[in-house]
């Protein structure tokens, strides 16, 4: 001790301190990281491949009932039925539907869709995608894999990216009902 009632740490205590301490963190850090490989982080993401009802329950035109749990639309024409994913091509936001307009509009960057997914407008250099689907042949409920997408490329015209529909309503991304 000294003359102010203060203790002084000798060299020898001062590296020992560290040392120890030094132990303590490596075998605290071992140990979190035996932890962390025991309860690894895991990404639960929806399932995509799944049912979605059968094709009576679509009537014609477009049903937006599966846009925020499974990111797609369900369009019904004359020929049948098809699974449009609801992700705009352009920087992947969700284009919202216009009965009135009878069109799709990005609200981020204003792409412009029409209900073939062809591109009207705004800086989208793709077409919207479609999902493959198919008939459930035990319980006749769609499937749809939105793994499978058709991507065709598009033609430029003067009223934007087109497609002919005719190339686009093709098995597994058109279901003829």
């Amino acid at each position: 001790m000294n003359n102010n009632g203060d203790e002084q740490i000798t060299r020898r205590d001062f590296f020992s301190i560290v040392g120890w301490g030094g132990m303590a963190a490596t075998l605290g850090g071992s140990a979190f990281s035996f932890y962390k490989f025991y309860f690894p982080n895991v990404l639960y993401e929806s399932q995509k491949v799944f049912k979605i009802g059968k094709p009576s329950d679509y009537p014609m035109g477009l049903s937006e009932k599966w846009k925020k749990e499974r990111q797609i639309w369900v369009v019904r024409n004359e020929g049948g039925l098809y699974a449009m994913i609801s992700i705009c091509r352009h920087l992947g936001c969700t284009p919202n539907w216009f009965d009135d307009k009878k069109k799709f509009l990005c609200p981020c960057h204003g792409s412009i869709y029409d209900i073939a997914g062809n591109v009207l407008g705004g800086p989208a250099p793709k077409l919207l995608w479609r999902a493959a689907i198919k008939i459930d042949p035990v319980d006749g409920q769609i499937i749809v894999d939105f793994n499978h997408r058709q991507d065709p490329d598009p033609i430029s015209t003067e009223n934007g990216l087109m497609v002919e529909e005719a190339s686009r309503e093709v098995e597994p991304f058109f279901l003829k009902v």
